[in-house]
């Protein structure tokens, strides 16, 4: 019996596929009711994951969300998670900017909460053991991981070896799901159903230990797609073939003490759908609710207790949650490939003038929308690809006179 699960919430208003002007909207649809329904009498502990340019956003917009929000992390009802400040792909970034991206955000997190986060939601779950290595150096004592991404570092068949045959992800053939069209869509749907549900007896243990180097590992929560995306259908009604009734059924098969139950964007509740309607805030939190009622305790993977994490490491390789598990859909298009060059002039740059603070300070609003993942990643509309350009041209403007 599934004695605990968890919900990591995922706040991020540079998403790549909605322009500004539906900021109002996403907070009108999504992140207020998501707020009013935890408020209503939620019972546990829900991760929230809030970017450093969100805050920026609803600090300056909707400054009663933030101080609600505020309400609810000093009663613990929700921990926030640190991040990369404006939400890099953080291996592709150079180290010196690797450390400013968390300890900026650890920083904005101290300084309105009171509180210094004890676990990380990685942009787009991007990681390496050299990030991970950074990360522990900042006092962080877990980090979330994509499950399957996790799979395929510990066997050949995947991208430390791109000659041997690899099976295709849940992601990929999920994304898939979600483009077709028409029969097609239907069908895709119930083969989706079917592999979620085969995924999610395998994926019901998400704690795991991971290596830094040698002599050092840290704590690594599983992020379960399957799990994230049947908890979505089952609470929003997309599809009739899967609802909460098959959820519980599904639950009721898995023995395990903490179930990663979703981890994903709080978009997708209120504002965004993965079918035919968006799910509703309030029907997560009923949801969670009615588990809470059977025993199951909502609960953050900070308050697992040491002794039912891993003593003993294992390998996890550079990757993401991207589809194919590599940072390819941030780096391969002769766009992004362009785009990288000329960051990296501007890292070199930079360096030889020994990161000056001076300059930095200028720069830093600028180096943030730049190195944002969203510009070059997950299909961005021009709007947040010419934001991207706009700040590497004042960088470099900024540098020339300076």
């Amino acid at each position: 019996m599934i004695e605990k699960a968890s919900v990591i919430l995922h706040w991020n208003t540079d998403y790549a596929e909605f322009p500004r002007s539906e900021f109002p909207k996403v907070v009108e649809l999504s992140y207020e009711p998501m707020i009013t329904a935890i408020e209503d009498g939620f019972i546990g502990t829900i991760c929230f994951n809030i970017t450093g340019h969100t805050f920026e956003y609803l600090n300056a917009n909707n400054p009663e969300l933030i101080d609600r929000i505020k309400r609810l992390v000093k009663a613990n009802v929700i921990e926030m998670l640190a991040s990369g400040y404006s939400h890099p792909i953080l291996p592709l970034l150079p180290r010196e900017r690797v450390a400013i991206q968390l300890k900026d955000h650890i920083t904005q997190l101290k300084k309105m909460f009171g509180k210094k986060p004890k676990g990380i939601w990685p942009p787009e779950l991007a990681v390496s053991p050299s990030v991970l290595s950074q990360i522990k150096n900042e006092g962080i004592e877990w980090s979330a991981v994509d499950y399957e991404h996790y799979q395929l570092s510990q066997f050949f068949g995947n991208d430390a070896n791109p000659f041997e045959i690899r099976d295709q992800t849940l992601t990929e053939f999920f994304v898939g799901t979600y483009w077709a069209k028409g029969l097609n869509k239907l069908r895709k749907y119930l083969k989706a159903k079917k592999l979620f549900e085969k995924a999610n007896l395998e994926h019901a243990d998400p704690l795991r230990r991971v290596t830094i180097t040698n002599d050092e590992s840290i704590k690594a929560y599983l992020s379960s797609v399957s799990w994230t995306n049947t908890t979505q259908f089952a609470v929003g009604g997309y599809i009739p073939i899967y609802d909460v009734e098959k959820h519980l059924k599904l639950m009721d098969k898995v023995d395990t003490k903490i179930l990663p139950l979703y981890a994903g964007d709080v978009e997708f509740f209120g504002y965004r759908e993965l079918g035919a309607t968006p799910a509703s805030p309030k029907s997560l939190i009923d949801f969670l609710n009615d588990l809470t009622k059977q025993g199951v305790r909502i609960t953050s993977p900070t308050q697992i207790p040491d002794d039912d994490w891993p003593k003993e490491p294992t390998y996890l390789s550079t990757g993401s949650w991207a589809p194919d598990k590599s940072l390819r859909i941030w780096t391969d298009s002769e766009d992004n490939a362009e785009f990288l060059r000329r960051a990296d002039e501007i890292y070199s740059i930079l360096r030889a003038r020994n990161w000056n603070k001076k300059l930095m300070k200028k720069l830093e609003p600028y180096l943030r929308i730049m190195e944002n993942s969203d510009p070059r990643g997950w299909a961005p509309i021009p709007e947040r690809k010419n934001e991207a350009y706009t700040a590497m041209a004042i960088i470099f403007d900024i540098l020339d006179k300076s």
